[in-house]
């Protein structure tokens, strides 16, 4: 029982290594601003599959590792992470059931909030200039919603993770 415990747990923190890897990987810099919220992406499926192992706490020390792996200030990715898990943890029950492309929607709203919220964080920390094709990153997102989660779905399965 508890060598499965351990599994499930480094697969977790597996998943979320590889997302923040995924996450700082160079793109060409005409594809740049497509480049997709690879955290976001795993952090909102485990939150909403698992919210009793991946809750505010996680995202709180994953948005600390992304700030340090960036190089931004510390706490701004940590801040807007915690927010946006909460707001995902609270209304888990309904966002889970939703179809799959009505939560692709959801996951460009979130991405975009997002990037908007780190924006207006570091605005008000020192002069900073927003981005509008980051949208697209958005949008990309959310095009990759249905493949990360049903990627995660058979890997959450295989685990028998609940």
């Amino acid at each position: 029982m508890e060598k499965r415990f351990l599994l499930q747990w480094l697969i977790l923190i597996c998943t979320f290594i590889v997302a923040l890897v995924m996450e700082i990987a160079p793109w060409p810099v005409d594809f740049q601003n497509f480049k997709p919220a690879w955290l976001v992406l795993v952090l909102l499926y485990w939150a909403l599959s698992v919210p009793n192992k991946v809750s505010i706490g996680t995202a709180f020390v994953l948005g600390v590792v992304w700030d340090l792996v960036l190089g931004s200030i510390l706490g701004v990715h940590a801040l807007i992470l915690s927010i946006f898990i909460y707001l995902v943890a609270l209304n888990h029950l309904i966002l889970r059931n939703l179809s799959l492309w009505m939560q692709s929607l959801l996951v460009v709203c979130f991405v975009f909030a997002i990037r908007i919220g780190i924006f207006l964080i570091e605005l008000l920390l020192h002069s900073a200039s927003f981005n509008w094709q980051e949208i697209y990153g958005a949008l990309a997102s959310g095009l990759l919603w249905p493949w990360v989660f049903l990627l995660l779905r058979r890997i959450r399965r295989q685990l028998q993770l609940r």
